[in-house]
């Protein structure tokens, strides 16, 4: 047939995202909410925000970056019809309605309506009494039993809800504008931009650069960092490879995650390069002494420079430690690492297939965190002279593959400690703090008995930490971290806990002395497979990698901003407090309230992340009371400074607090 298009209006098919009918995350408390933003490609590893704007993006396995479009109010589509008028010809001639503009006298609107309400894509043309039907596999329009009629080009309503035909033999179809104007997905990087085809980490740097990690393959795995720097004129990314490392050799339980995480201040990107075993049994690697196990570029933090090129991270241990490169050691597999609004830096890792505990780390650089002669706290039982796995009950209870590969033998060659270990974070409970009862093979829950556990229930495969650091949230999450755990997704077969994850935890930590203890409580339930989490405000947004693959905005509590009343002599602080700057982000001005208990010398000031003072807000003496003060976001000369993330410190004799701020222009 010849068909002309009189007026088109396209909605592009790739970007169409339907909400899913299965996944069912569920708060445990009736102050946070639950929304489903998008649906996820398979394999949707990762999720970041750019800081200059707050817009999410989610990175695929494969390669692919992609950003969240949600429409502002004045880019909905509004109420849209396809007319098809046959002419002379019998051709349909397609031009489209929008019944709030202009609404033709002789278009049935009630009965389209009702078609587009009820979802009927079937009809009947009365003019010659044949079916027609909207195909669901390419969206034609098909008459019993199977010539086409028109295609979608032709009608241009990529997301047809509803087809009605008139007496005259005119074809209606209705636009779904709940469908178009979904929040959707739009690809701005990919495979062939940055060359990496197995894509595992992604941030985004303050200036908006992407950071990626990667593997490839070449005599063993080797982990990349790449950077792609945007150019805001021609909107393209140049990619450019900051390091890698010289070939892994594969053990018998390889773990090539490479997450990363770029420091607060932009400056390092840190990288997972995780181990080859599963807790340091023997994997022989050509080029390496016989007996090897972990070698020195496995199961380690590595630290490089944000604006580095071309760099090798070396294989060999002496050369590694003088690069400065490594900055910690004795992970397992830290797939997933987060900055606290303090800067102490946090990485989740996953203990081996034993029940020993997962673990979350306060990683500091120098310390070794103790695998594989330490995990979750616990000593290796291989390490023990007289180890025998018959009634070794951290693997009695397991179905996992390390013991069916008989990985868990009697092991004396097993060397010694290379240093003392810093301990895995406290769990203090409620939640995600089971344990196995090494004696009596009992699963424990450790805060009901008084116990201690090193940090979350075994196999819960932690993923996704985050924290509160624009200290939005309520005073219950204020500045507080969270994560997700996965292991029902991938370790239901080694778990024996009886321990719902799945979910996402609040971590209420506390530093005491040289580790923090952390009260850990499920707030979220019914994820399936979450795999990442980004912080924006007082929502949260998780991914999930499997079942439905969806994008979920978690909505936690907001910090409502209080008035400072004067104080007068009977109402005078009882601590001194510095409280998070309103609002925040802000662009003009923001504004700072903060008490003193007694009277004495005060100094509150603005701090760039390098630790450079750039505003004096105010120094001087103040009598004990509640005060507060503007920041315009300018420095001590008066200059603009730029967009980003600032530290504004509180300092008295008494006290000293710093807190975060963003400014956005």
């Amino acid at each position: 047939m010849n068909r002309r298009i009189v007026q088109f209006l396209l909605v592009s098919a790739s970007t169409v995202c339907v909400a899913s009918a299965f996944a069912d995350p569920t708060p445990l408390r009736d102050d946070i909410q639950v929304r489903h933003v998008v649906d996820l490609d398979r394999n949707t590893f990762r999720i970041a925000k750019d800081p200059r704007d707050n817009v999410l993006h989610v990175q695929v396995n494969k390669g692919t970056i992609s950003r969240l479009v949600i429409p502002a109010s004045d880019e909905l589509v509004g109420e849209t019809i396809a007319q098809g008028r046959p002419d002379a010809a019998g051709d349909l001639v397609w031009s489209f309605i929008r019944p709030d503009v202009d609404l033709p006298a002789d278009v049935p609107i009630v009965a389209i309506r009702e078609a587009h309400e009820s979802g009927t894509t079937r009809a009947t043309n009365p003019v010659d009494g044949i079916i027609y039907a909207i195909s669901t596999s390419n969206g034609n329009i098909i008459a019993a039993p199977r010539t086409v009629a028109a295609t979608r080009e032709d009608y241009r309503i990529e997301a047809a809800r509803g087809m009605y035909i008139g007496e005259d033999g005119t074809v209606y179809v209705t636009l779904d504008t709940d469908v178009v104007n979904a929040p959707r997905l739009v690809p701005v990087a990919s495979s062939a931009d940055h060359g990496f085809t197995d894509v595992q980490g992604f941030d985004i740097g303050p200036d908006g650069t992407f950071y990626i990690g990667a593997i490839t393959r070449s005599g063993g795995r080797v982990n990349n960092i790449a950077r792609g720097v945007l150019d805001p004129g021609t909107g393209e990314r140049t990619w450019t490879v900051i390091a890698r490392t010289e070939p892994i050799p594969p053990g018998t339980k390889n773990h090539p995650h490479p997450g990363i995480v770029l420091s607060p201040d932009g400056r390092w990107v840190f990288l997972n390069s995780g181990s080859r075993t599963d807790h340091g049994e023997v994997a022989p690697a050509t080029g390496y002494p016989e007996g090897t196990r972990e070698v020195p570029l496995s199961s380690t933090i590595l630290r490089v420079p944000a604006e580095g090129e071309g760099i090798v991270i070396p294989a060999d241990r002496d050369a590694l430690r003088a690069s400065g490169y490594l900055y910690a050691d004795g992970f397992r597999n830290a797939f997933d690492m987060g900055f606290a609004p303090n800067g102490d830096m946090f990485a989740c890792d996953n203990g081996p297939d034993s029940d020993l505990p997962d673990a979350l780390m306060w990683v500091r650089e120098g310390h070794h965190f103790g695998f594989p002669w330490r995990m979750g706290g616990i000593d290796n039982p291989q390490t023990f002279a007289d180890y025998d796995p018959v009634v070794d009950n951290y693997i009695l209870f397991t179905r996992s593959s390390a013991r069916n590969d008989g990985l868990f033998h009697n092991d004396p060659g097993f060397p010694p400690p290379p240093m003392a270990f810093s301990d895995p974070v406290i769990n203090l409970g409620p939640d995600a703090d089971r344990l196995r009862d090494p004696v009596t093979g009992d699963a424990i829950d450790a805060s009901d008995e008084r116990l201690i556990v090193k940090t979350f229930t075994p196999h819960s495969s932690p993923l996704g930490i985050v924290f509160d650091e624009d200290f939005a949230m309520s005073s219950e999450f204020n500045g507080d971290g969270f994560v997700l755990r996965t292991g029902g997704d991938c370790c239901n077969l080694i778990g024996s806990f009886n321990d719902p994850d799945e979910d996402l935890l609040h971590l209420d930590m506390e530093k005491v002395g040289d580790n923090y203890e952390a009260h850990i409580t499920r707030i979220v339930g019914g994820f399936q497979g979450p795999m990442d989490a980004e912080v924006i405000g007082n929502r949260i947004y998780v991914i999930e990698r499997s079942g439905p693959r969806a994008m979920w905005e978690i909505t936690l509590p907001r910090l409502l901003p209080t008035a400072v009343a004067e104080t007068d002599g009977d109402a005078l602080p009882q601590e001194s407090a510095l409280e998070q700057n309103y609002p925040n982000p802000f662009n003009a001005e923001t504004a700072i309230t903060y008490r003193v208990n007694v009277s004495g010398d005060v100094d509150l000031a603005v701090f760039d992340l390098a630790g450079q003072r750039i505003r004096t807000l105010f120094s001087g003496r103040r009598d004990a009371g509640a005060y507060a003060v503007r920041w315009n976001g300018r420095d001590d000369g008066g200059t603009a400074v730029a967009s980003g993330v600032y530290l504004y410190r509180l300092k008295t004799p008494e006290f000293n607090e710093a807190r975060r701020l963003t400014l956005l222009k």
